[in-house]
């Protein structure tokens, strides 16, 4: 066991992937001393280093990140997964059981849904040259990421945090999401324009100092 009651864990990560979520609540949760970082080399190049491989046959069969090794338990693989879990292991930034309905919701609908639509998306601005971009895979991915920010602004309406005034796990899976909206790469942020709401949330996650220093993470 870690210092401080917790099992000891290794947290494989990437800057600025999902993985994001992750550091970033570790640090909401003040859990560092419980918790290794390590670092996995998610470039594409033409020939993998060899710790991918071992990775791939010893925690995440996909070889992607993030990944959560516990002690004494098998290896968890996804982002929402891990935050869930880290959460309920600390028993903070998470509302009571019987409240956790629209909790749930948020993280499964970032982590699946909107990420789903957003890396379709992520996938053709991300090529350098527009001509190359598939415009009809844009525009479906597009109006499919638009929609889920649309749910996210209608959310927020009144709100500070996803869930209300006090933030939560669930903050750390949407924010990535609208933080990776935001990003230059994503067209300079157009997602965002017209929804204030997201903008002003976003705006707030940016400045926890948690955020600030996961985002300040660029290599191992």
């Amino acid at each position: 066991m870690a210092a401080s009651g917790l099992p000891k864990m290794k947290l494989w990560y990437y800057p600025q992937y999902r993985s994001t979520r992750c550091m970033w609540l570790v640090k909401e949760l003040d859990i560092e001393e419980s918790v290794e970082y390590a670092y996995l080399d998610m470039t594409n190049v033409p020939k993998q280093p060899p710790e991918r491989e071992e990775y791939r046959k010893k925690v995440h069969p996909h070889s992607t990140i993030p990944a959560l090794e516990v002690e004494g338990h098998p290896p968890i693989l996804e982002s929402g997964a891990i935050c869930l879990y880290l959460a309920d292991l600390c028993g903070r930034l998470a509302p009571e059981p019987k409240d956790r309905a629209e909790y749930y919701n948020w993280i499964m609908y970032s982590s699946c849904t909107m990420d789903e639509a957003m890396e379709r998306l992520a996938s053709q601005w991300f090529l350098p040259k527009p001509e190359d971009q598939d415009k009809q895979i844009v525009a479906k991915a597009r109006a499919d990421s638009e929609l889920c920010l649309d749910n996210l602004e209608q959310a927020l309406e009144g709100k500070d945090f996803i869930l209300g005034k006090e933030l939560t796990a669930a903050d750390c899976v949407v924010g990535y999401s609208v933080a990776w909206a935001a990003m230059p790469e994503m067209n300079n942020g157009v997602l965002l324009e017209g929804r204030p709401n997201l903008k002003a949330y976003l705006a707030r996650i940016s400045a926890r100092p948690a955020l600030k220093e996961t985002l300040a993470v660029k290599e191992k």
